[in-house]
């Protein structure tokens, strides 16, 4: 994707997709109104007078529209009470620049993100009622969790914990002296085995599930952003997102079952790992560690 590309998706926080239904803006209402998302309910509005269909109060700082734009249908994020869909992009872009993006901006970005994805329905045709988001996590009976790990946990020592938001230890991890070999404990048992080999300068990671292995990821050659491909279970996985600002989504066949970014709490240096399905979480967990590792590596290497 190149640097002006505004088409979208990874939590840019901006998108666009080709009008090809002709949908009017109040097309858009009619359809949108009738499917469930993760952040709100649309309404009519407008955005420095031109017409659009607005998400208020995502988060506490942003509000998300979508619109029809000569033959696009574009949406994006904007500061509650009115900056226009431009600024907001451009602030996007800055975030990017910067390395870094607060708890807010990542929150209004994934509903974007959320907001494409069911848009590009739309204009495939296809019958919507609700975002995949909420689907994941209604068909797991509204498990999603959080749980929470210091960065640069593997470059540390070779022992640290991910914890919830009391701070109660929810796993151990513990690696032996190489840090090449990880083992994640839950309530004294292990439930995955990570596995880090070198190949040439580019890392590869195995997860191992009671001896077999389930997983295995790889860096691939990037002189800038690194990117992880993989497989998981026998379906690819993805991380959508910036992984070196440590905001992006973990989407297995196609489906995202986590979010890892940085939180707003009473500890510095944390990340947060959401798990939309809470039978996934050990999955998640693991997924994390090994973005955290390859997130460090990257960043001392620049």
């Amino acid at each position: 994707m190149g640097l002006f590309d505004m088409s979208g998706g990874g939590n840019m926080g901006y998108a666009s997709v080709k009008n090809t239904m002709n949908f009017t803006n109040e097309d858009l209402l009619e359809k949108l109104s009738g499917i469930t998302v993760s952040f709100g309910k649309p309404e009519m509005g407008d955005i420095k007078g031109t017409q659009a269909v607005m998400y208020r109060n995502v988060g506490e700082k942003y509000d998300v529209f979508v619109r029809i734009n000569k033959k696009d249908v574009i949406m994006g994020k904007l500061a509650a009470g009115g900056a226009s869909g431009m600024k907001s992009a451009m602030g996007m872009g800055l975030d990017m620049f910067l390395g870094h993006k607060d708890e807010e901006t990542s929150i209004a970005d994934r509903a974007v993100d959320e907001l494409l994805e069911i848009v590009k329905k739309l204009e495939s045709g296809e019958a919507v009622t609700e975002s995949q988001q909420v689907s994941v996590v209604s068909n797991s009976g509204g498990n999603e969790t959080a749980l929470f790990m210091k960065q640069k946990a593997i470059s540390i020592k070779p022992k640290f914990d991910v914890f919830d938001e009391n701070e109660t230890v929810v796993y151990h991890v513990e690696g032996d002296v190489t840090r090449l070999n990880f083992s994640i404990q839950k309530s004294g048992n292990e439930v995955l085995k990570l596995k880090k080999k070198m190949i040439a300068v580019m890392p590869e990671y195995t997860i191992l599930q009671g001896g077999s292995e389930i997983g295995k990821i790889k860096k691939k050659l990037k002189l800038t952003r690194p990117e992880l491909t993989g497989t998981v279970n026998g379906k690819e996985l993805k991380i959508v997102g910036d992984l070196l600002g440590f905001d992006f989504d973990i989407q297995i066949g196609g489906t995202t079952i986590g979010h890892v970014d940085t939180a707003r709490t009473v500890w510095s240096d944390c990340y947060r790992i959401r798990t939309l399905d809470a039978s996934k979480q050990d999955l998640v967990v693991a997924l994390a560690i090994i973005c955290d590792n390859v997130a460090d590596q990257q960043n001392d290497n620049n």
